[in-house]
């Protein structure tokens, strides 16, 4: 097997491992994981061990080498800013009020739905309770009504956004990543 086959297996392989992983973590199945890993790595180790060896030259050594430390100059500016952006995304993520809700059914058969917005960072009582909303039936709204309960949904799904948020920041460094070192091999390789 050549060394790109085998790298292209590795990618493909770890691809699904995470995509597995991911997708078992969204839906609460953490079994997925435990099956998923250990059989990745063997099937990196069972295409490891049929790569033909290639001696390298100094040549090929040296733009290599040369490529991998300016990748990791370039990462390492870019992940502090990408560090700092997502830290300062956590540190005020929760100075945004907190939105509640509570839906209940009215005689008519009807559905209300009472909305409060709370001040950030306090507790859920009365008196840190900015406003409060009631839709009188949720399938005949206002647009006022209909915008605070577009913002209790939006508040609902904050944390998969923060989960979506994170895996596709890992997933775009590490493209970075290949894409940086990349561009830093093809540079090398046609000046030396």
């Amino acid at each position: 097997m050549k060394r790109i086959t085998y790298l292209l297996c590795t990618l493909l392989t770890a691809s699904a491992v995470a995509a597995m992983t991911g997708w078992s973590m969204a839906a609460g199945n953490f079994i997925v994981p435990v099956i998923a890993i250990p059989l990745g790595v063997i099937v990196f180790l069972a295409c490891r061990q049929n790569v033909t060896g290639v001696i390298a030259d100094e040549r090929t050594a040296r733009i290599r080498s040369k490529a991998a430390l300016r990748t990791l100059e370039v990462l390492v500016i870019a992940g502090t800013i990408a560090t700092v952006i997502l830290y300062s995304y956590v540190v005020s993520a929760p100075l945004a009020p907190s939105i509640t809700g509570k839906v209940s059914t009215n005689a008519d058969g009807t559905s209300s739905m009472t909305i409060n917005l709370y001040r950030p960072g306090g507790p859920e009582q009365p008196e840190n309770l900015i406003r409060s909303t009631t839709i009188a039936n949720i399938n005949a709204m206002n647009e006022s009504e209909a915008m605070d309960y577009c913002s209790y949904l939006r508040e609902s799904y904050r944390e998969n956004e923060n989960r979506g948020l994170v895996g596709m920041t890992v997933g775009s460094m590490l493209v970075i990543i290949l894409a940086t070192f990349g561009a830093f091999y093809l540079y090398y390789n046609r000046k030396y």
